[in-house]
């Protein structure tokens, strides 16, 4: 009874090993906040703007694949003329071969839209330290934060958690109730024009409002290429929208990532901005692209959503049971002694040698030497490899006697025939002739 209690507590002790060594702990989506997504219906995505787009009869596509998707044969996209609007911080990163490949569809002549939680911070984005790195990888544009608060932060981080702990450090004085109630209030604010474009006709304000505190950000080109900033902030002239050329075709950023959703389209002059968006980017019966897969909405194989799928759980329970009932029940737990019997490497080439000749028959077996032999030679010669003989050669050496070659002749036709041969002769005689043309 000890020894089963025993490899009970070591079978609990293996298997929780495993599980935390290997595997994945998928969190529950329950309680998230809704993504931006096409089907999304809630606040935050963009089902309102894809019914109205339809409505339109504009082609409309949500994107469930990486970047590579978008010019890959058997899709309705056409190769240009075509508008991406992503929206970020990201759930599932952008990899850089997926980065490349966008860049190259984008110079191509389609329009990159861009929609960063920048100067917004709705609640799904909550928490994201890594935007202004990914935003700019993507955009190819290098974010510097221009207000008091992210002046004193690390370079890099715009988490609203942070936002919140500076602001607390800002106004050590203040009650905590009335800094609670700022924390939560929605903060809301305008775009307008900076100067006259073709994306802004029409556009005298875009509403844009805040769940949580967000900053401000100047944006500046990684590169030779210049940027255009065609919208700030109205009251502080903060640029909140940025145009770059790439190749044939554009990079359009927005600082705030919900003008476009279900709550703010219908706010100011968000739905006449997208319109604008669309007049402008799509040409060729070119499509509205929403990239749904980069939020966690993908068509190819998901490994969260497998290990978190109840199916493997319970085969994984069966599997755990039944192992236990063999653990406990089946196998013999006492060890019984055996003699060891070594093989020594005579006895095992002898084995091996027999298994060989059991499976392969002489008439082979002298194809195959006749055929290295000759290859031997051709490869010498500058020859295909064939295994052709070349008796003329042979027959001009000098070296070669011409009872040997006479004898190789004959087993030659008698392989070629599929009679026997005796196989030790025919090596013997090989081996001959390979030492006569060294």
């Amino acid at each position: 009874m000890k020894e089963r209690l025993t490899t009970l507590a070591l079978a609990l002790f293996a298997l929780a090993l495993f599980y935390v060594l290997f595997l994945p702990k998928p969190t529950s989506g329950a309680g998230a906040a809704p993504l931006p997504l096409s089907t999304e219906i809630g606040p935050d995505g963009y089902q309102a703007a894809w019914r109205w787009l339809e409505a339109g009869r504009i082609p409309v596509m949500a994107l469930r694949d990486n970047y590579g998707r978008l010019d890959q044969a058997g899709t309705s996209l056409q190769p240009t003329g075509n508008l991406l609007l992503t929206t970020m911080p990201h759930k599932v990163g952008v990899r850089a071969l997926e980065a490349g490949e966008l860049d190259a569809w984008v110079s191509r002549g389609n329009t990159l839209v861009v929609m960063a939680a920048l100067d917004d911070t709705p609640l799904w984005a909550f928490g994201n330290s890594r935007l202004v790195d990914a935003v700019g990888r993507l955009t190819r544009l290098k974010f510097d934060a221009i207000d008091e608060q992210q002046a004193e932060k690390a370079p890099g981080s715009s988490s609203a958690g942070e936002r919140a702990r500076n602001a607390a450090e800002k106004a050590p004085h203040r009650p905590l109730a009335t800094l609670v109630t700022d924390l939560l209030d929605v903060r809301r604010s305008v775009i307008e024009p900076r100067g006259a474009h073709p994306l802004m006709d029409g556009v005298g304000a875009v509403r844009v409002a805040s769940e949580l505190p967000a900053s401000r950000w100047r944006a500046t080109p990684m590169d030779r290429s210049g940027v255009m900033q065609i919208g700030e902030i109205a009251g502080s002239g903060d640029a909140a929208i940025w145009l770059r050329r790439q190749g044939r075709g554009q990079v359009i950023t927005f600082a705030v990532a919900s003008i476009f959703s279900n709550r703010q389209i219908g706010e100011g002059d968000n739905a006449r901005l997208l319109s604008n968006l669309i007049a402008w980017s799509l040409r060729d019966q070119g499509s509205v692209i929403f990239d749904d897969a980069h939020q966690g909405v993908v068509n190819y194989y998901d490994a969260k959503a497998f290990f978190s799928d109840p199916r493997l759980h319970r085969t994984l329970g069966w599997i755990v049971f039944l192992w236990f009932v063999f653990v406990l029940g089946v196998q013999p737990l006492r060890t019984r002694i055996r003699d060891w019997n070594p093989v020594d490497v005579t006895g095992f080439i002898a084995m091996s040698g027999e298994f060989f000749a059991s499976t392969l028959g002489p008439a082979a077996a002298g194809a195959r030497l006749f055929e290295n032999f000759f290859n031997s030679i051709r490869r010498r010669l500058g020859l295909g490899q064939d295994g052709d003989p070349v008796w003329e050669w042979l027959s001009a050496q000098a070296r070669v006697p011409p009872g040997e070659l006479t004898e190789l002749r004959r087993l030659h036709r008698r392989v070629r025939d599929g009679r026997r041969v005796d196989l030790v002769r025919l090596q013997y005689l090989l081996s001959q002739l390979q030492g006569h043309l060294v």
